[in-house]
């Protein structure tokens, strides 16, 4: 079981965990949220309903955390002008701060993690890991 790539990925996934809910902690937000007001700073006034497919979240929970991150000034939640049966989001202020701050925690934690590997090898790695995710799921990160 050791020296299987899901096992490493676990070990590694525990880690940045650990490592984000130690900062997130100081703003109130958990790691779960932290995804959400990511995907709502890239893909602003996106609805609920695609933020639920493209990050694969039950709609019930996502809801509740939506609700949370309303009430805690993360997030707005207002009627699509459109559509007005649909919801859209997008951050607050507050919201924007963990948004921006969120990429200097992804890029400080790889750099911690990816040091013991030259340059070379972490594009290498970020390639392979790149052509898994996408041959398994429809999300592009980008």
């Amino acid at each position: 079981m050791t020296e299987t790539f899901a096992f490493y990925i676990s070990v590694l996934r525990k880690e940045f965990t650990k490592y984000c809910s130690e900062t997130l902690s100081e703003l109130n937000v958990t790691y779960g949220q932290l995804f959400i007001l990511i995907f709502v700073g890239k893909k602003e006034k996106c609805s609920p309903k695609t933020l639920s497919t493209i990050l694969k979240l039950d709609a019930g929970q996502l809801n509740r955390t939506i609700l949370t991150l309303t009430k805690n000034g993360f997030l707005i939640q207002e009627k699509n002008q459109q559509d007005r049966r649909a919801n859209i989001l997008s951050l607050t202020d507050k919201g924007k701060q963990v948004f921006e701050m969120s990429h200097n925690l992804f890029y400080q934690w790889d750099e911690g993690a990816l040091a013991p590997l030259s340059a070379a090898e972490r594009q290498e790695l970020l390639k392979l890991v790149k052509k898994i995710v996408f041959s398994k799921s429809n999300i592009n990160p980008t």
